[in-house]
């Protein structure tokens, strides 16, 4: 783990920046898992009301004390919700700024 970065949400959000790419992107499945795939071909046919729902729900279980494999599917989830709702993200105060 890098300590200069902090936890693994700002490493990935670290590699992205600088890379200029997405680890899984919802527009061409480049760089998702088949898990991914399903949950961005589920979260596609949603409304918007329903993706920002999803995505508050996971964001107020940021930070709980959850296995690492748990922990790194909601960072996932977090990330492909994102995608689909950027101007949340600027509405909540959140940001991908480092």
């Amino acid at each position: 783990m890098c300590t200069e970065l902090g936890d693994n949400d700002n490493l990935i959000d670290y590699v992205e920046l600088a890379t200029g790419s997405k680890l899984c992107d919802v527009n061409t499945s480049s760089g998702c898992s088949d898990r991914e795939i399903a949950y961005v071909n589920k979260v596609k046919t949603a409304d918007e009301s329903t993706k920002q729902a999803q995505l508050e729900r996971i964001l107020k279980m940021d930070g709980q004390r959850m296995k690492g494999d748990l922990q790194e599917w909601m960072m996932r989830r977090k990330r492909i919700l994102r995608q689909f709702l950027p101007k949340f993200d600027s509405q909540s105060g959140a940001s991908d700024e480092l």
